[in-house]
Order: C-alpha cells, then sequence, then structure tokens
C-alpha cells in the first residue's frame, strides 16, 4: 500500500470504480499556463467542482487542472501577494494523493477536449 504526498493516509490498494468526469463548461481566459476555467461534475457522486483552472505547459507537452483555490487575505483585508507580486492562493478542494491527483487531472482534460476541442487554441483563448 502507499502513501500519499503528504505522509497522510495511505492510498487505495483496490482498484477504485470508474466515476464518469463531466466538463460543463469552458471560459476562456489566457495568462502565462492558464488557458481558462471550468467547471467539472462527478454525476455519480452528485458533486460538481466550480472554476478549476485549465493550464498547458508553454511547449504545450503538458495540460493540467488545477482545483478551486480562494485569494488568501492579509489582516488588514487586502490580497496577500509573493514576492513576485502574484496573489497567493489556498487550496479549497485537495486531492492529497499524488497519482490519484494525476490520473484526475488526466481524465477532466480528455474530457475537455471531448467537449471543447479548441479549448487549447491559442486563437480560441
Amino acid at each position: 500500500m502507499s502513501t500519499d504526498d503528504t505522509g497522510g493516509e495511505p492510498a487505495p490498494s483496490h482498484p477504485p470504480r470508474k466515476l464518469t468526469v463531466e466538463v460543463e463548461n469552458f471560459r476562456a481566459h489566457r495568462s502565462g499556463s492558464l488557458f481558462g476555467f471550468i467547471d467539472v461534475s462527478i454525476p455519480e457522486l452528485r458533486m460538481r467542482f466550480r472554476d478549476c483552472t485549465v493550464h498547458a505547459s508553454a511547449n504545450g507537452d503538458r495540460k493540467w487542472v488545477g482545483l478551486p483555490a480562494k485569494a488568501q487575505i492579509a489582516r488588514d483585508g487586502t490580497v496577500r501577494r509573493d514576492e513576485r507580486g502574484k496573489i497567493s492562493y489556498t487550496p479549497v478542494v485537495e486531492i492529497v494523493h499524488r497519482d490519484t491527483r494525476e490520473r484526475f487531472s488526466d481524465r477532466v482534460i480528455t474530457a475537455l477536449l471531448q467537449r471543447f476541442p479548441l479549448a487549447f487554441d491559442e486563437v480560441a483563448a
């Protein structure tokens, strides 16, 4: 039995049942690696993740999905920024087991491209 990448709960040792992953919409927004935002649903669980981010590496060989996150707020009520001036975010939902997280991301990217084949097209974004 393997453990997650944060040293917490062990990963499941049995093959999990495949759940349906659907991308409900795509909102293009190009900035750095970001190509846009999607809402992802898993109908069997009656679960929806809103405002997931969709990314691709500069050369396009790697694509991934980020789960929802919220901006960090400082004590004075302002948005916290890192040393580069970018807003710092905290995950709202987290898949702690690395392999599970990567498989989920791959399944979402597949569903995205089936529904929105031009999602990673520079012109469309």
